[in-house]
């Protein structure tokens, strides 16, 4: 009897295992459950589209379930969140997001890769404001460009300077918006040295970007933002300011100005 291995979470993680899986034995039923409507999508493109380098949201989209069927033999089910492990029978409760309809599923072998949520501080006032954004996927990334749009937002704050931060400052800034960096630690992208980092805080500079570091975020209002300095010199008619998580991304694409194409998953 073939092995049934289900992988709770697509995208990176869940798919790679389901297509290294996959290679390790081709007779095994292998199912993926993904609570979101993409089961894999470009995380290090997703700012390129507030910029327009990609124009469609589509095109982030790396491969549907139709294509992992037909290329890996794997079952990818998208809005499908795992809400329950009965380890006792072997069996996961999945519930459809869209009907709210719930059923079982049975395993010879379970994958988590649920993935993670952006990290948004209780500490920060305002945090759960309307115009507070976070980055994690295709569904974030239209909705903060819908929402610049509608509120013809033209000052925006990037609240840390990590990797994909600086991407989403970057394409911010070739879309015609007044960018502000605001770092609480003395650098942006922690894994470079100090004194290596001061070109990329030049390279910002000269392209428009405001850039404060050693200054936290107090609170976040509707059109101004409090540090921890007690500074609220960055004011906006209506400002958006948004949160990301940190995924994996190149770097050196912004030091030397060049754009990431997208490409087909590997594994």
């Amino acid at each position: 009897m073939n092995k049934r291995i289900l992988i709770i979470g697509g995208v990176a993680g869940g798919a790679s295992v389901a297509a290294r899986a996959r290679r390790l034995d081709a007779g095994a039923e292998i199912i993926m459950f993904e609570r979101g409507q993409h089961v894999s999508f470009s995380n290090c493109a997703l700012p390129y589209y507030l910029s327009g380098v990609v124009g469609n949201s589509d095109a982030l989209v790396m491969m549907s379930p139709e294509k992992f069927k037909k290329s890996y033999d794997i079952d990818a089910r998208v809005n499908s969140e795992v809400m329950a492990i009965n380890r006792d029978k072997k069996t996961i409760e999945i519930k459809n997001t869209l009907t709210g309809d719930v059923h079982e599923e049975a395993y010879d072998v379970l994958v988590m890769a649920p993935g993670a949520s952006p990290v948004k501080p209780r500490s920060i006032g305002g945090i759960d404001g309307k115009n507070v954004y976070t980055v994690r996927n295709v569904a974030d990334i239209v909705h903060l460009k819908d929402g610049l749009e509608a509120a013809g937002a033209e000052n925006t704050a990037v609240i840390g300077g990590g990797f994909i931060g600086i991407e989403v400052a970057e394409n911010l800034a070739k879309a015609g918006k007044k960018v502000t960096v605001v770092e609480a630690m003395s650098q942006i992208l922690a894994p470079f040295d100090y004194d290596m980092v001061q070109m990329l805080h030049k390279e910002l500079l000269d392209n428009g970007v405001s850039l404060i570091v050693d200054d936290g975020v107090k609170t976040i209002e509707e059109k101004q933002i409090t540090l921890a300095s007690g500074k609220t010199d960055w004011r906006s008619e209506r400002p958006a300011a948004f949160w990301w998580i940190t995924t994996t991304a190149q770097v050196i694409k912004i030091f030397m100005r060049l754009v990431m194409p997208l490409r087909s998953l590997t594994v």
